[in-house]
């Protein structure tokens, strides 16, 4: 076996632009399925899906690049660590749940005035940075149905009276209520 004393082009694009391009996309992707009011879930496993896979293959070209090209120097510095520091960055937004609460602030003006003059209606709109499905008007406030959520129907409603209890919904058609701040919450409705 000849070890190479240089690393070659195509490992030094996969490791240095490749691969920590497709991380931040995938990243990008999670980021932005997170700022619903319930995390998209479809979005954000396969943003997951994709960071596991590309993982993997960054860990075996870095193999590669320490035991056949002797990059061991070059792949513990930038840009070789920028994929997992995406990874590490994007994991503690997520955690924090900063992409949400950046969405709703940025999004509250447009909520409060679509608020205001809320009537039922089924047409597909975007509010602020949601995709809203339809509106609602209940208990004198309104429900803003957004993208979201598997199953069950989720958004965020205005109610300046209060809701019926907090926490998760506790049977089939009920809805449950998590406070943001204000008269504003996240809400999921079971079916």
């Amino acid at each position: 076996m000849t070890v190479h004393t240089g690393a070659p082009r195509w490992w030094r694009a996969t490791t240095g632009i490749a691969v920590p391009c497709l991380v931040a996309a995938a990243c990008g992707v999670m980021l932005w399925s997170s700022a619903a009011p319930v995390v998209d879930f479809v979005y954000f496993m396969l943003a997951g899906w994709a960071l596991v896979l590309l993982g993997i293959a960054w860990l075996v070209l870095v193999v590669i690049g320490w035991f056949r090209y002797r990059t061991v120097r070059r792949t513990l510095l930038a840009p070789a660590v920028v994929a997992p520091a995406f990874v590490l960055v994007t994991a503690a937004l997520v955690v924090v749940q900063a992409p949400f609460r950046l969405g709703f602030l940025v999004s509250k003006p447009a909520l409060a005035d679509a608020a205001a003059d809320c009537t039922y209606s089924l047409e597909h709109r975007r509010i602020g940075v949601y995709s809203v499905r339809s509106t609602r008007e209940f208990d004198g406030g309104c429900l803003f149905f957004t993208q979201g959520g598997l199953i069950d129907s989720v958004g965020i409603a205005y109610l300046p009276e209060g809701v019926p209890h907090l926490g998760a919904p506790r049977h089939d058609g009920d809805i449950g209520y998590d406070h943001i701040g204000g008269d504003w919450y996240r809400f999921v409705e079971r079916f």
